[in-house]
């Protein structure tokens, strides 16, 4: 895998390099695991080195380059000392800031990346091959022509309670990700019989009726095409190894490590995957929606879902 020295930016193998061939930084892995709180504490100390080299590493390169452009006896010491120190302030504040920039945009590249391969992990290539073979038999004009699924008609939303799931249909169809998960809330709301307390707990979830658990995640990933439902969220969870905070970062509930809040959430298609509906919390991601925490709350939806024929 290839990574860069974190000092002058040099790519380098994880694999086959210990020291940057560049500057000599230690290129040696981080002990612990990603959510420990020692190799939190280690990176945090680490970075401070890494800022204060960075900066020796930048003037060292500084002052070869100035010396070779300016050598001794064009001026005095004095004013090239204060000439490179005035272009070098001005180059490291670039290269920093373009540092920066990078790190964010290989971050994003990776999540992309982690995203890809979570959603080809789901796709029915099977499928996939034998509808582009249907298409083709049929411009061959020796098939009738298949009716694709996306355009075939939703099924007939069924409820354990006497729930009526034509407005959240309705606003899903019309793109107001908002309101229907508002009206998302109000249905798990009336399904558990808790319109009055205004909230769920564990019990609630556990006994939740399973059918209209499994038709509140059908209608959102129907009209979603994919890309929002509680199953899509539970699959990223089974990803993540069940790590809530890394799970949060996924979706996009938690951002740049701050807890979002609920009018900040992603109301479009152009969300990450599973961003949507936010059922195990209301206010803040990293708040419950009861007596139970987020996460707890997560883990008894996911549990009840799995038990869904």
């Amino acid at each position: 895998m290839i990574n860069h020295c974190p000092v002058c930016d040099t790519e380098y193998l994880e694999e086959e390099h210990q020291r940057c061939s560049q500057c000599g930084w230690d290129l040696t892995p981080v002990p612990g695991s990603p959510s420990s709180k020692l190799r939190k504490a280690f990176l945090a100390k680490q970075q401070i080195q890494i800022d204060w080299a960075r900066k020796m590493w930048m003037r060292h390169q500084m002052q070869a380059e100035f010396n070779h452009q300016h050598p001794p006896g064009n001026a005095s010491q004095s004013e090239r000392l204060s000439q490179l120190e005035n272009k070098f302030n001005e180059r490291f504040n670039q290269v920093t800031t373009q540092l920066q920039e990078a790190r964010k945009e290989r971050a994003y590249l990776q999540s992309q990346l982690e995203w890809i391969s979570t959603y080809l992990q789901g796709v029915n290539f099977p499928h996939i091959e034998t509808v582009l073979g249907q298409v083709s038999d049929w411009m061959q004009g020796s098939a009738v022509p298949p009716i694709p699924e996306e355009t075939a008609e939703p099924f007939s939303p069924s409820s354990e309670v006497g729930i009526d799931y034509s407005r959240l249909m309705n606003l899903l169809s019309k793109g107001k990700w908002r309101k229907a998960d508002e009206e998302t809330w109000a249905i798990a709301l009336k399904a558990a019989v808790r319109e009055e307390e205004g909230w769920l707990s564990l019990e609630d979830l556990q006994r939740f009726p399973k059918t209209d658990l499994a038709t509140l995640d059908w209608i959102w990933d129907y009209y979603s095409h994919g890309q929002f439902g509680l199953r899509v969220q539970q699959q990223i969870w089974e990803t993540v190894q069940g790590d809530y905070t890394e799970f949060c970062d996924r979706v996009r509930w938690r951002v740049q490590e701050n807890w979002i809040y609920y009018d900040e959430l992603d109301f479009s298609l152009e969300a990450v995957p599973g961003h949507l509906p936010a059922i195990a919390w209301r206010k803040r991601a990293c708040y419950g929606v009861g007596k139970s925490t987020a996460q707890e709350a997560l883990i008894t939806l996911f549990d009840t879902l799995q038990k869904v024929q």
